[in-house]
C-alpha cells in the first residue's frame, strides 16, 4: 500500500493508507491543497456545521481531511470492498471512527432516503466527487441527483476531473485547473 498526507487541521502532517488498486487514484498534495483553499477562502466552509459525503471515496483522504478541519459527521463511499477495508483502517489508525461511516455499494444503487437521513440535522452539505475520470455520465447523473436531494440545504458539490465539465446544472460553479486536472466547486447559494 502507498501513503498520502493529510495537509489540513488537527490532523496535518499525519499519513493515511491508499488501497493498491487500479481503479483508485489518490488526489495529490497540490490538487487537495488547492481544493480545500477554494474551500476555506471562496465559500467559507465552516466543516464543523457541515455533513460531508465523499463519493468515490478510494482511501478516504478527502473525508478525513474534512474530520481534520473539524467535521463531525462524514459518509465515505466506495464500491470496492478493498477500498473501504483500507478506509476503515486509517479511521481506525488515526482514531476518529465515530466521526464517519462507511458504505461498500456502487453510487448509483444507494437510495435517495439513505442521504437524506444522513443529513437531516445539517443544513451545509458538500458531496466530494472523484469518480474514474471515464465515466462522465455516471458524475452527471450523481451531480443532478445530489442538486435535487438537498435543494433546500446549502449544497456545495466539488469534482475532480481530468476535463472541465460543462453541463447546465453547474452554472453556479467556480473552476480551477492545475495542469491536466480540473477542480470544479458548485454552489446553489
Amino acid at each position: 500500500m502507498n501513503r498520502c498526507r493529510i495537509i489540513n487541521g488537527n490532523l496535518k502532517h499525519r499519513f493515511i493508507s491508499t488501497p493498491a488498486i487500479d481503479s483508485t487514484r489518490p488526489t495529490s498534495d497540490m490538487i487537495k491543497q488547492a481544493l480545500f483553499n477554494i474551500l476555506f477562502h471562496r465559500f467559507y466552509v465552516d466543516f464543523s456545521e457541515t455533513f460531508v459525503i465523499d463519493l468515490f471515496a478510494g482511501s478516504g483522504s478527502l473525508g478525513i481531511e474534512c474530520i481534520s478541519c473539524g467535521c463531525k459527521n462524514a459518509l465515505l463511499i466506495d464500491s470496492n470492498l478493498q477500498a473501504v477495508r483500507c478506509i476503515e483502517n486509517n479511521l481506525s489508525n488515526l482514531k476518529i471512527q465515530n466521526f464517519a461511516k462507511t458504505i461498500c455499494r456502487k453510487a448509483e444503487l444507494i437510495s435517495d432516503n439513505l442521504f437524506l437521513e444522513f443529513a437531516k440535522n445539517f443544513d451545509n452539505i458538500i458531496v466530494f466527487m472523484d469518480p474514474p475520470y471515464v465515466d462522465k455520465t455516471l458524475l452527471l447523473n450523481q451531480i443532478s441527483k445530489f442538486q435535487g436531494l438537498f435543494e433546500n440545504k446549502k449544497l456545495l458539490i466539488a469534482i475532480e476531473s481530468d476535463e472541465d465539465i460543462d453541463d447546465e446544472n453547474l452554472k453556479n460553479a467556480y473552476t480551477a485547473n492545475h495542469g491536466k486536472t480540473f477542480i470544479k466547486v458548485f454552489s446553489n447559494y
